[in-house]
């Protein structure tokens, strides 16, 4: 490190969904990946992430604090390397001249990794702007959607995108930047957020980064930016945009993110069970709208099981499981519970129906963890969904007189994680361990009632949806395979 330039930690933030919704009215990037946390359950990330460009400008804003003068940006480049989630406390750290002026490298670190890198070249702001004028996303009268794009699609793309600018809105996300750096900068810079995320990629897209050089001393600012593809790689689902404007050009660097696993429809299940199968059940499937629970869910029904599927967000999934099921035969509905509410009443949410099955699939997003040794935060939050929401699920029904003498078949996957575990899973497959050891415990307690932990490989889910060659059918198959060690 040179003696000219020091090294900051420039700061510290954390976005929630709010701001995040802020963003999106200042930018025009409406992505549900950003502002919708049921969807993006189903995305890359498994839950909402903040936007790139939101990131960058929060690192800018701790920078314009530091220098505290008007400046103006010749050259920006940003890597983004990791998403940062909402609720992540994020460290700015700078490496800025002495004299404020020149090359400066700003850095995000979100739990002890890099989530960005931001190299700037600024110069003092001794020029006239040009006046950006307000046009603000609630001025628009038409609709936000984003195009769910193929990537081929992609590659003869070039449109015009308007450029939002709402200066009071900016003001209140980035006070800093509002003062010190230039609106039509800052403009642009909104700009490339809403290229990638509301018109290519769109819907399944993944920002990459950017390299933008501005041009100083322009009176005009145009009021849309201009965006063309310039190269593509396949192998990656990868192209890079050139973006043109009377005051900027660079590139921007996006990716097509995977999209969400569709399981297979009931009709599809029907051909792997006998009709009267599982006749004998009625079942309680608890975070039945999705993944293996909503595989579940059609398997029990498809067999002649009377299913009742739970839900804590999901409330669109679950109604669309239950009208694929009904509308093809099969006997389903849907309730709301959240096995984090200790309060909620079961027993009086299945009302008159005898439970003889539960299966119990509620869980959080299964991250990895990246702490050195232990994230005891990570580790609670999966025993939270997976030991004590089973706990005291199961509680409500030993009180009752009738379900403690006869029991009820518990199904609780467990995973094939802990004979072989990944690096940096550790806390997940804890909890895990923790449930077959309560497991073990409860079947030697309650003899009428048999409980199952069957240890599943890894199939392809929302969660998992880089398991390579492999289909939504396999993985009902493999589902299927244990309900019939167990319970036929």
């Amino acid at each position: 490190m040179t003696k000219n330039i020091i090294k900051n930690v420039l700061g510290q933030f954390t976005l929630e969904q709010d701001s995040t919704l802020k963003f999106s009215n200042a930018s025009g990037d409406f992505n549900p990946l950003h502002i919708d946390p049921v969807r993006a359950r189903r995305y890359q990330f498994g839950s909402t992430v903040i936007h790139g460009v939101c990131g960058t400008f929060k690192a800018i804003d701790c920078l314009l604090e530091l220098i505290d003068r008007e400046i103006s940006i010749e050259s920006i480049e940003a890597l983004y390397n990791k998403p940062i989630r909402h609720g992540d406390v994020v460290e700015v750290v700078g490496y800025v001249p002495e004299s404020g002026q020149g090359n400066v490298k700003l850095e995000l670190y979100c739990n002890g990794k890099r989530s960005q890198i931001i190299k700037l070249n600024i110069i003092h702001a001794s020029f006239s702007q040009p006046e950006v004028k307000e046009n603000k996303v609630g001025d628009e009268s038409q609709g936000f959607s984003c195009p769910d794009m193929q990537f081929e699609e992609s590659l003869e793309m070039s449109a015009d995108v308007p450029l939002y600018w709402d200066g009071q809105l900016m003001a209140e996300l980035f006070p800093n930047v509002s003062e010190y750096l230039p609106n039509y900068q800052a403009c642009i810079l909104l700009g490339l957020t809403n290229i990638v995320g509301m018109k290519c990629p769109g819907l399944n897209s993944v920002f990459g980064g950017f390299k933008v050089s501005f041009v100083q001393n322009v009176a005009e600012f145009l009021p849309s930016l201009h965006f063309s593809i310039s190269h593509s790689d396949h192998r990656f689902s990868r192209i890079i945009m050139t973006i043109e404007h009377s005051m900027a050009q660079g590139e921007i660097e996006a990716l097509f993110r995977a999209k969400p696993i569709q399981q297979p429809t009931f009709k599809d299940i029907k051909s792997l069970v006998s009709p009267d199968q599982f006749s004998n059940q009625t079942a309680l499937i608890v975070g039945g709208s999705r993944g293996i629970g909503e595989i579940t869910t059609k398997l029990i029904a498809a067999g002649g099981g009377k299913t009742i599927l739970s839900y804590a967000r999901g409330k669109d999934d679950a109604q669309r499981v239950v009208s694929d099921i009904r509308s093809n035969g099969g006997c389903c509905e849907a309730m709301h519970f959240d096995v984090l509410d200790a309060e909620s009443d079961i027993l009086k949410k299945v009302g008159n129906q005898k439970i003889s099955h539960i299966y119990y699939f509620a869980s959080p997003l299964i991250e990895r963890s990246d702490a050195v040794l232990w994230n005891d935060n990570l580790y609670r939050k999966f025993c939270d969904f997976y030991l004590a929401g089973l706990t005291t699920l199961l509680e409500k029904f030993l009180v009752d007189p009738d379900y403690r003498k006869i029991g009820i078949d518990i199904f609780i996957p467990s995973t094939i994680f802990l004979e072989d575990p990944p690096d940096g899973f550790g806390e997940y497959v804890a909890a895990k361990a923790a449930v077959e050891a309560f497991a073990m415990q409860f079947g030697k307690k309650y003899q009428a009632w048999r409980i199952a932990t069957p240890r599943l490989p890894r199939v392809l889910t929302d969660q998992t949806a880089s398991v390579e060659k492999d289909s939504p059918m396999k993985t009902a198959e493999i589902v299927l395979k244990n309900l019939n060690k167990l319970y036929c």
